[in-house]
């Protein structure tokens, strides 16, 4: 997994420190694999019909890393439950974040 370094802005592939400045990512890295099991794990419960897991497991990913993903996720579980003006504030995070790239 490539990681920038929030120091310098190096981009790092599966090291533990950066190589440029010697900053730790370990526990970045540790927070980014979190976000993308709970991303995976809400997809799985969207899947399912278990709207409200999946918005939870949306709600986690976003609060370790604002990411696309997560911002879609809880975009189509309040769909699914119609929950429209919840799902138009996920869906402007969703494309904000899908420009940010």
């Amino acid at each position: 997994m490539e990681i920038r370094c929030p120091s310098c802005k190096k981009t790092n592939s599966d090291s533990s420190t950066c190589v440029r400045c010697g900053c730790e990512l370990q526990t970045l890295q540790a927070i980014l694999q979190a976000a993308e099991s709970e991303i995976s794990t809400g997809r799985n419960k969207l899947r399912m019909g278990n709207l409200q897991d999946a918005l939870n497991h949306a709600l986690r990913s976003w609060h370790l890393k604002n990411s696309h993903e997560a911002a879609k996720l809880a975009f189509l579980a309040h769909i699914s439950e119609k929950r429209y003006e919840e799902a138009l504030t996920w869906y402007s995070a969703m494309q904000t974040k899908k420009e940010d790239g």
